[in-house]
């Protein structure tokens, strides 16, 4: 999307060894200000990096394979993309929206979204398989995902992505009624249903399409009248408010699939600072 939406259509006539940093300095302008060949208006700065990281690659990959003598973009940095402010829920918000979604048909799935902060299409790449009951296990080995706008199935994309994340007798009883609502959904479609051993799927057994899992969440947190965050904010719900309650930083890491070094640098804010008992601590054993 980002080559024939965004570069093909402001460099693609420019030959690869003609290429200059200016011009990729003018097709950042261009997609900040004039946006894309899908009528999406200006880009943001973060799109406008991913464009020409992805341009970087190709140049390297072209002068590294010998098709270009010399990378013509080799030194040109990516344009700074603004960070944008993290959005979670206090502890007391996501009780409120489990509470107004008990009810709903996907009620395990968006207590799992909230308490273990899967990505959204690992929690759509879900097979009753990757769950062990007696166990409390959850296996992370397959995501759904869009690709050119269309659903398929994916391999998470780091060693670290491919997981087993720890749940508790509540989310296994949660999943376990789950199961049972999709069981008598089964019986009642008779031979009409589709049995993919799907989590997260219609009343004829047919995964969800990703979008329909955050349409859902977005209504329903509308609804819920809480403040709005994205799907992807629960992510940062469950490592916030774990971390705000003492679980280890490596612990939230390898539930999430990051490097611990990720971890604590995004979610630094809500580690609980011990300097100042460290210190007199420390102290009190030097000194005292």
């Amino acid at each position: 999307m980002a080559i024939n939406a965004w570069i093909v259509p402001n460099v693609g006539a420019v030959e690869a060894r003609s290429l200059r940093p200016a011009r990729v300095g003018e097709l950042v302008a261009e997609l900040r200000v004039g946006g894309s060949t899908q009528g999406r208006g200006p880009l943001s700065a973060r799109s406008a990096q991913v464009a020409v990281q992805i341009l970087k690659a190709a140049t390297r990959w072209a002068n590294a394979t010998g098709l270009l003598q010399v990378d013509p973009l080799v030194g040109f940095k990516r344009p700074r993309a603004q960070s944008k402010t993290m959005e979670y829920w206090e502890a007391h918000e996501a009780r409120q929206f489990l509470a107004h979604t008990a009810d709903d048909r996907l009620a395990a799935i968006w207590a799992l979204f909230s308490a273990r902060g899967p990505r959204r299409g690992e929690v759509c790449g879900l097979q009753w398989s990757d769950v062990d009951f007696d166990a409390g296990k959850i296996r992370i080995r397959r995501t759904r995902v869009l690709i050119d706008g269309n659903a398929a199935e994916s391999t998470p994309k780091t060693d670290r992505g491919r997981r087993t994340i720890s749940i508790d007798p509540m989310l296994v009883a949660l999943l376990r009624s789950h199961k049972a609502k999709l069981a008598a959904e089964r019986l009642r479609a008779g031979e009409a249903y589709e049995d993919g051993d799907w989590l997260v799927c219609d009343e004829l057994g047919r995964p969800w399409y990703p979008d329909s899992v955050t349409e859902r969440f977005d209504t329903l947190v509308k609804q819920s009248g809480l403040r709005r965050i994205r799907l992807h904010d629960c992510r940062h719900t469950a490592a916030t408010l774990l971390l705000g309650n003492g679980v280890p930083v490596h612990e939230v890491a390898a539930m999430l699939g990051h490097d611990p070094a990720e971890t604590l640098r995004t979610y630094s804010h809500s580690i609980p600072g011990h300097a100042e008992e460290a210190g007199a601590a420390l102290s009190a054993a030097l000194l005292g």
